[in-house]
């Protein structure tokens, strides 16, 4: 359990205006009663402005950053390992797996950090997401200008905020003692079923 109670499912939005807005752009399944099932909207809607802005926030990072799915995942999936978040590697390496044409070899790629061993434009992402972690946010020029010369400024905004986000998340989670609710999938999946 989280250092403060989840708010009963029963209190919970039953729609979410942002889900309904752009919910054809989403996975199958990630709706309204998803999001109801997520322990960090379940602790964050303690104030529920913000657990609102959670889901709206993760569903308009997933659909707005101009990458595409397996894209965002190699960002999200660099950033969690990076920063030791068991947590999001957990749901975003089943999500990677079972909702993107992600291999389970990249993955474990990410995992280890081996990034010769990852084609582009995931090997680019990740190396974006880990200087960021490691550097706080401090890219450099050179990284900065090797991701602009592949996407628009518009994704290049969109991948520094996607980014900033699941550190921030992390954090959060941390602080607010936030954890799995099943047994970890593993960093190189070894508990995926």
């Amino acid at each position: 359990m989280p250092r403060i109670p989840y708010v009963d499912r029963e209190e919970l939005p039953e729609r979410y205006e942002s889900i309904e807005r752009i919910g054809a752009d989403l996975p199958d399944g990630v709706d309204s009663s998803f999001w109801n099932d997520q322990p960090t909207v379940r602790t964050f809607s303690n104030n529920p402005e913000l657990g609102e802005a959670h889901v709206r926030m993760n569903t308009e990072l997933w659909t707005e950053t101009g990458l595409s799915r397996e894209e965002l995942e190699s960002v999200i999936l660099a950033i969690a390992r990076a920063i030791g978040s068991e947590y999001e590697w957990h749901d975003h390496a089943i999500a990677a797996v079972e909702r993107t044409e992600l291999s389970e070899g990249t993955i474990r790629s990410i995992a280890t950090e081996e990034l010769g061993a990852l084609a582009d434009p995931e090997r680019l992402l990740v190396e974006y997401a880990f200087a960021y972690v490691e550097n706080a946010g401090e890219v450099g020029d050179e990284l900065h200008e090797r991701v602009a010369e592949r996407y628009d400024d518009s994704t290049v905004a969109g991948l520094a905020m996607l980014a900033g986000y699941y550190v921030s998340l992390a954090h959060v989670l941390r602080a607010l003692g936030i954890e799995l609710e099943e047994e970890f999938v593993g960093w190189q999946l070894e508990n995926y079923a």
